[in-house]
């Protein structure tokens, strides 16, 4: 059995952009991996897309509570040299592929994407045979999404394994 997820994903005419994997897929299926820091930044402009956002505001939306586990939030970013190692990473036989438009005196601002989330497939039984005939589907989609399970997965093993722990230090000390 099989069901479709929706992962967040902005769509460009020459690139889609995951966020949350810092993964730009361009449309020949090669990969280029961001920054934490990189992908963050992208994904504020994205998010914000057609809207100007001046330097104060980027830099703020970007950078307050980057990580929710780190102790503080007080880091020096430079944004002049994340925009420019971003924008050297988006470029495609000389052009921008998300163009990151600079409006003097006022801020920065990209176009709106095609397409914010993308279908990706789920499978709830893989060692079942499937009923349905196998589609030619490329095979970065299928790698993409097992990487997204996997790390879902541990997740979830993660936080159990930390909540036994919280309980048998509290049965021990009562």
């Amino acid at each position: 059995m099989a069901t479709q997820t929706l992962l967040k994903c902005y769509s460009y005419e020459k690139l889609d952009f995951f966020p949350e994997k810092h993964l730009l897929l361009w449309r020949d299926d090669t990969r280029t991996l961001l920054t934490r820091e990189e992908s963050r930044l992208l994904e504020i402009l994205c998010l914000f897309a057609g809207e100007v956002l001046n330097a104060d505001s980027l830099y703020r939306k970007t950078f307050t509570s980057l990580d929710a586990f780190e102790e503080t939030s007080d880091h020096n970013y430079d944004i002049n040299l994340l925009l420019a190692s971003l924008t050297g990473k988006l470029q495609c036989n000389g052009e921008m592929a998300i163009p990151i438009h600079v409006v003097p005196h006022f801020g920065f601002r990209v176009p709106l994407p095609t397409k914010t989330s993308r279908k990706q497939p789920f499978v709830l039984n893989p060692s079942s045979p499937s009923k349905t005939p196998a589609t030619n589907k490329p095979i970065h989609e299928s790698a993409w999404f097992k990487a997204i399970v996997t790390d879902f997965i541990w997740l979830k093993v993660s936080i159990l394994l930390s909540l036994a722990a919280i309980i048998g230090l509290l049965l021990w000390h009562s």
